[in-house]
């Protein structure tokens, strides 16, 4: 299953390790699912990470990049998509999404929960994806 997991999703992975969102992000990094991403998602992540509120480390910070980086599908968004008006900034999860065929988006955020589905890819919380998952094996 191809995937696309939005910064809320990969926040969680990096500080809770043995959260719903870490076992997502493990399952990518052991390649039991391809993740989807692209710069833009990189570069938000970094900048809400680096936010004090969290306390992640620089070296933490990035080492969690490579890690994605080494296990994921990097694409180069190819179109714009302005779906979501009232925070412009999620329409990249679904402009990464489309361009790499993801078949889910992951996410914790209501603009893109509010849209359930689009193009064909389900935008589903974490528990309801392991759910998926689950029925699936």
């Amino acid at each position: 299953m191809r995937v696309t997991l939005d910064t809320n999703i990969l926040i969680s992975a990096l500080g809770w390790q043995g959260g719903l969102e870490y076992q997502i992000v493990l399952r990518c990094f052991q390649h039991n699912l391809e993740l989807v991403i692209s710069p833009e998602i990189l570069v938000e992540f970094k900048q809400v990470a680096l936010r004090p509120k969290f306390g992640f480390s620089l070296e933490d910070i990035e080492d969690f990049i490579t890690a994605l980086i080494e296990s994921s599908d990097f694409v180069l968004p190819e179109e714009k998509i302005s779906i979501i008006k009232d925070d412009p900034k999620d329409n990249i999860f679904l402009e990464t999404a489309v361009t790499g065929h993801a078949q889910y988006i992951i996410s914790g955020d209501k603009h893109l929960l509010n849209l359930g589905e689009f193009q064909g890819i389900q935008i589903l919380r974490s528990s309801d994806f392991l759910a998926v998952l689950k029925r699936s094996s």
